[in-house]
């Protein structure tokens, strides 16, 4: 019986390393289809159209995807200096993401907000989203603050989306931790 045990543990044991070998192995494929490599089309593009670009963070990207992502701060005439960009791999921007100021929204976004959402929140992020077609969305992010004016740990955050005309589209809200 005591030999049937210690036969019994062992195949455990070697059926346990194999299982975790087989895990870590396959993790470690995963990662390898994710590159840094930037397609030489789209590192042209880029570089020619945000020569000054700062803090630029490239996405990594899956070897099988077409797409490719750049996050960068610039002094450009574009919002106010940081943008997400999304290239196809032959260079052509297909999505550009822009952070704005408030008052460079329609001004219907702003008189919808006042009127749907109390006092206690104030504005976190606001996006101006170009896709490939030229069609313009808006995303606005609202926080929930203290009367002090500091965000509430723990509040709500309401994430608006509009149309270019400024028409709204929908609401997503999430707690904030």
């Amino acid at each position: 019986m005591i030999i049937r045990i210690f036969g019994n543990m062992k195949y455990t044991v070697l059926l346990s390393l194999a299982f975790a070998l087989l895990i870590a192995n396959s993790c470690q494929c995963q990662n390898k289809d994710y590159t840094l490599i930037i397609p030489p089309k789209v590192e042209v593009k880029f570089d020619s159209l945000y020569p000054h670009a700062s803090n630029i963070n490239w996405s990594k990207r899956h070897t099988s995807d077409n797409i490719q992502v750049v996050e960068f701060d610039c002094k450009c005439d574009e919002g106010i200096g940081h943008l997400t960009i999304t290239f196809d791999t032959n260079g052509i921007i297909t999505n550009k993401e822009i952070l704005i100021y408030k008052q460079d929204l329609p001004e219907n976004v702003g008189s919808y907000i006042e009127n749907n959402y109390p006092n206690e929140f104030k504005y976190g992020a606001i996006d101006k989203t170009l896709n490939s077609q030229g069609e313009i969305t808006y995303t606005v992010e609202l926080l929930q603050v203290t009367p002090d004016g500091n965000a509430v740990n723990g509040g709500w955050t309401y994430v608006l989306k509009f149309k270019g005309s400024g028409e709204y589209i929908s609401m997503e809200k999430t707690m904030t931790r």
